[in-house]
């Protein structure tokens, strides 16, 4: 098996959501054990993917999904009832599939891809493959690639008319008959009732074709067992003549037309009215078009690194219209226009393909729930997960780099922060404790929020682990903001015994530091006995951000204006002086601590009085700084190059951008100077 084909790789995408899907549809299962409707979704999910995987050839697949509908199928019937255990059998049962599929995944160059829309408009789930069918009267090739042509087959689909109650997808087995070779259709309306007695659960149409392909009866024949039901009557026949010759074709279909209205006699859904001159009429064109498209991933990355290019070029070209203006005011001006119409189009650029790497959140909130189900039956817990906002759309690879925090921050909720039932109901509270997790768009920003109902923090305990190891001195006493801060500090711990989920010291800070490597804050808010919430704030996009300009001595850095709150040029009077807490400016009566950047970056002959240069404020989690700079030079879009590919790590260096005139400018990373 090829699986560079096209196919293949679309089905290994395909094979990835139907199992996610098959995944959330069990948790809810759970909630609603009497939901036929989260049953039907389940088989629905399962029997496309064992179609799927019959038709690429992945039989080991094939047979576990079978096997796995096999279970479906009695609990619709309702022959099996849903239970705790039933549900987690099936959950196995789900990480079985997806050890078969584990290996395809790894193995393929292409597997990782993102849908991109074509039209706003997607058609839903259960009516993927029910479009409106145009009809000619001659018989349509669907598919005029040019195949061997060895192999004539004569097909007769006629499924169970209660069939599409089942979850099986007539048109589904139509498309995958027509990657098989050349294909023309036929669809068949005698057994349509009068309208009174018209049916909407049921299946009238039934299908002739002629199938050419190189493909062996025996594959064929794979592929339609997939499909029977117990009142389906499908023939397959091969005909031994050559594909040119209609009339030995034309006749072989009337025969197996006569051989199907025998059988309907004896069927009391069918009226035996077959004639063999509809093979003239009502034939069906199946659809080519399709809402959406998958893009490996690498391409869009080329994509956006040429975007980046295009946007660099933009600097260039203004530095270059100052210098033809300085020349020729005319030219100057006609040049102008041209930059400025340009630089509108490189925006918009810009912003579409933003816009086509944005992924919903969702798709890393929706497997934390078997996370926190599999935690909380292991350690005799009772924890339920909502979410909200799942569909927020963030950058592709700001969501992959966060999945590893959050799954961190959930962790601390589950063992930290959740009682036992026995001691939520001494407490008051739910024998059930609640995480929430959601997320929401705020001004250029994603919050994303994880808070729990538990025990919360205890600031005395902080307090005194911090001035155990060492982080407190003695004679200071904190704000309790300032405790909580502890808890990002490295190796800071308050649990004496070491778990399999937290208690080694390390974990927080680098959920902090990974947080602030994507230019992001994460703040902490807590209650003792009600509860803790963690609040993290990301950009939409790392690729192409807006950053001013700076100057610090003779060096020009750039530093990321979403960090950026104001700007100011300080009175003497504003600068103070505390014990134990440094250099402090009075900002409306907010002291904020003085940072003197050509002190923290080892920069000579640079402004050290700060009423004779800028400060810049900035925020850093829930604390804000003055940052000490010469002065501003511009503000622009800056496009992000990393330099881990060629220099060691440089503290307070978060990569380098290049300007409109070509020089190298390094850009800032506030977290590292300001810690």
């Amino acid at each position: 098996m090829n699986f560079e084909a096209l196919p293949a790789e679309e089905f290994l995408d395909e094979a990835q959501e139907l199992l996610q899907e098959i995944e959330d549809s069990l948790l809810l299962l759970e909630e609603e054990p009497s939901s036929y409707e989260v049953i039907q979704r389940l088989f629905r999910s399962a029997h496309t993917l064992k179609g799927g995987a019959a038709m690429v050839g992945l039989t080991d697949l094939a047979n576990g999904a079978h096997e796995f509908e096999a279970i479906l199928s009695k609990l619709r019937s309702g022959t099996l009832k849903s239970s705790p255990q039933i549900v987690s059998t099936l959950l196995k049962g789900r990480d079985n599939l997806l050890s078969l599929l584990n290996p395809l995944l790894s193995s393929s160059p292409n597997s990782s891809s993102s849908k991109v829309q074509k039209d706003s408009t997607d058609l839903p789930p259960d009516e993927s493959f029910i479009e409106e069918q145009p009809t000619n009267e001659e018989l349509t090739p669907l598919n005029r690639s040019s195949i061997p042509q060895s192999n004539t087959y004569l097909i007769h689909l006629k499924f169970d008319p209660v069939c599409l109650e089942f979850g099986q997808e007539p048109m589904m087995l139509l498309r995958q008959l027509q990657q098989f070779g050349e294909l023309k259709v036929i669809a068949h309306t005698s057994d349509f009732p009068s309208w009174s007695d018209f049916d909407s659960t049921k299946l009238y149409l039934w299908w002739s074709i002629k199938l050419v392909s190189d493909k062996q009866l025996d594959e064929i024949d794979q592929l339609l067992e997939f499909y029977r039901g117990e009142q389906s009557e499908f023939l397959i026949e091969a005909i031994e003549t050559p594909t040119e010759d209609e009339q030995e074709v034309q006749q072989a279909h009337q025969n197996m037309l006569a051989q199907i209205s025998a059988k309907d006699e004896k069927n009391e859904y069918s009226e035996p009215s077959q004639n063999p001159e509809l093979m003239e009429a009502d034939v069906v064109e199946l659809p080519k078009t399709s809402q959406t498209i998958r893009v490996p991933v690498s391409r869009l990355d080329r994509l956006q690194n040429l975007v980046s290019e295009t946007v660099i070029r933009q600097a260039r070209l203004l530095r270059l219209n100052d210098a033809i203006q300085a020349t020729d005011d005319q030219l100057g001006e006609q040049f102008l226009q041209f930059v400025e119409d340009n630089e509108q189009a490189v925006r918009e650029l810009q912003d579409q393909i933003q816009q086509v790497r944005m992924i919903p959140v969702g798709t890393i909130f929706s497997p934390m729930k078997r996370v926190v189900r599999d935690f909380a039956n292991r350690h005799q817990k009772q924890i339920k997960l909502d979410i909200y906002g799942a569909e927020t759309e963030l950058d592709k690879t700001i969501t992959e780099q966060i999945q590893g925090p959050l799954m961190h921050l959930l962790r601390n909720a589950m063992d930290h922060g959740m009682e036992t039932p026995s001691d939520r109901i001494d407490a008051g509270k739910n024998p059930t404790g609640t995480i929430t997790l959601q997320a929401s768009q705020q001004q250029g920003f994603v919050i994303v929020e994880i808070a729990d109902d538990g025990q919360g923090l205890d600031p005395q305990k902080i307090l005194e682990a911090g001035r155990r190891l060492g982080m407190v001195v003695p004679d200071h006493q904190p704000s309790e903001q300032e405790v909580l801060q502890l808890i990002f500090q490295p190796g800071f711990t308050t649990t004496k015994e070491v778990t399999e989920i937290s208690g080694r010291g390390v974990g927080m800070d680098a959920v902090k530091r990974d947080i602030e490597a994507l230019l992001g804050n994460i703040e902490v808010s807590s209650q003792l006995g009600k509860g803790t919430a963690l609040k993290l704030k990301l950009p939409l996009s790392l690729a192409i951000i807006e950053g001013m300009l700076i100057r610090v001595g003779k060096e020009m850095f750039v530093l990321p204006l979403l960090l950026v709150t104001e700007t100011l040029r300080p009175l003497p009077n504003q600068q103070k002086r505390f014990k134990n807490r440094g250099e402090l400016i009075d900002i409306r009566g907010q002291y904020l601590p003085l940072v003197r950047l050509h002190q923290r970056l080892k920069i000579e002959e640079a402004i050290d009085k700060p009423e004779e240069g800028l400060l810049i404020v900035v925020q850093q989690g829930t604390q804000k700084y003055c940052l000490l700079v010469d002065s501003i030079e511009d503000q622009l879009p800056v496009v992000i190059k990393s330099l881990e590919e060629h220099f060691v790590h440089i503290p307070g260096i978060a990569g380098a951008t290049i300007l409109g005139d070509g020089s190298v400018c390094f850009i800032l990373d506030v977290a590292a100077i300001l810690n």
